[in-house]
């Protein structure tokens, strides 16, 4: 079955896209989202995740899930941002590390929002 996109996407994009996919199939697509606030990232990461069957990483989602589950990494990051600085990447990737050994990654994952620094 061919992805519908249901936003605008340009041509290009959407034939590297599916380039890709077809060649990762067997060991899974990483997709990395980047762009500034409010490109839409946020916005195409759920689309592609959907259409792909991959898991949606997004970085801030996950500082603020390991925040509110009082981790270690979750008070780490909170004191750090608390203080207006930005989380390390070494923090992210650790926590990113974690995430993509799930059972919901295994067909690959996008990363959205990342790196942060």
């Amino acid at each position: 079955m061919e992805p519908q996109f249901k936003v605008k996407i340009d041509n290009d994009s959407a034939r590297i896209l599916k380039e890709l996919a077809e060649k990762k199939r067997d060991e899974g697509l990483r997709v990395v989202f980047i762009g500034p606030p409010g490109s839409g990232k946020g916005t195409q990461a759920p689309l592609v995740k959907e259409d792909y069957c991959l898991c949606h990483l997004s970085t801030g989602d996950m500082l603020r899930a390991a925040i509110e589950q009082g981790t270690e990494t979750g008070k780490q990051a909170k004191t750090i941002m608390d203080q207006g600085g930005l989380v390390p990447d070494e923090v992210m990737v650790n926590m990113i590390k974690e995430n993509i050994q799930t059972p919901e990654c295994k067909k690959g994952f996008i990363l959205d929002g990342f790196p942060r620094t």
